[in-house]
């Protein structure tokens, strides 16, 4: 049998979380999720320090998983030759999008919260963070490749930075827009091949390449 706090703890976070849906991060209120609660809001200030760690309650555990999945996704490609991470850069990609599909999916409604509803709250840029990390490892492969001899384009900073951009706010609209998971893996595989070719033809790689 639970602990009356613990109780206590899942309700209040509960309806945190329905605050936080209907008005986001900025408009919600500790009197307000007290009130939805049927608690005092000392009660609730008794447990939460704010609605900045009532938020991070809700989302923290699903954004790390996949903030750190990421990340070390992108060491692990850098680590491969030059001559590997050419011919793999759409196949590794595109496998470990999967991965990142169920950890969103997983953590559904902490995504939502993080993607529609963080305006002024801690997770606000949380998918820049993101594409900060996508745009400095395309820089990092674009090196590796010239440094290994492979002859690209010259692409300007501030343009990998926009299509990184481009690709995360597209693939977050399945968020946004409550996509069913199969759906979305169609829809992102789509967003993939996309930017895939687009990156080919900046590159100036032909598709052989990739073989």
């Amino acid at each position: 049998m639970r602990r009356k706090n613990e109780l206590a703890v899942d309700r209040i976070l509960e309806c945190a979380k329905e605050e936080f849906m209907e008005k986001g991060f900025e408009g919600a209120s500790m009197r307000s999720i007290a009130e939805r609660a049927g608690y005092t809001t000392g009660m609730v200030y008794g447990r939460f320090a704010d609605k900045s760690q009532l938020f991070s309650e809700l989302v923290e555990e699903g954004a790390d998983k996949l903030f750190n999945f990421y990340s070390a996704t992108h060491e692990e490609f850098a680590a491969f030759s030059a001559d590997r991470q050419r011919k793999e850069m759409n196949s590794y990609v595109e496998n470990k999008m999967d991965t990142m599909i169920d950890i969103i999916y997983d953590y559904f409604d902490a995504f939502k919260l993080i993607v529609c509803k963080s305006a002024g709250s801690g997770y606000e840029y949380y998918i820049d963070k993101m594409i900060d990390i996508e745009t400095k490892s395309t820089n990092r492969f674009i090196r590796a490749l010239n440094e290994a001899g492979y002859r690209t384009n010259e692409i300007r900073a501030d343009l990998g930075h926009m299509l990184a951009s481009a690709l995360f706010n597209g693939v977050f609209e399945v968020v946004s827009h409550d996509f069913p998971k199969e759906d979305a893996r169609v829809y992102v595989k789509q967003v993939q091949d996309f930017f895939t070719a687009g990156w080919y033809k900046i590159l100036g790689f032909s598709s052989a390449d990739e073989n």
